[in-house]
């Protein structure tokens, strides 16, 4: 369990997220992951054994509840008109 915030120090609450994990060269998210966020900053911190849950759905072969489409821009990249 996080208290305080390794960030900036501000208190921290249970929240279920939507987890970022890089699969190999996939993104994957799963949702309703419990986390300890940061009241200030919103900084994320997962238990060991949340941590260990994510490891292993990794490495099984899961069916995704649905798939997004993301746009991906280039860091500098002039505004088109």
């Amino acid at each position: 369990m996080v208290t305080k915030c390794f960030q900036c120090g501000s208190s921290t609450v249970k929240k279920f997220i939507t987890a970022e994990n890089w699969w190999g060269n996939s993104l994957a998210l799963v949702e309703n992951v419990p986390a300890w966020v940061c009241e200030n900053c919103g900084e994320q911190y997962f238990d060991a054994e949340v941590v260990k849950e994510l490891d292993k759905m990794k490495d099984k072969q899961l069916k995704a509840k649905r798939f997004i489409q993301v746009p991906v821009y280039g860091f500098g990249q002039t505004v088109s008109k």
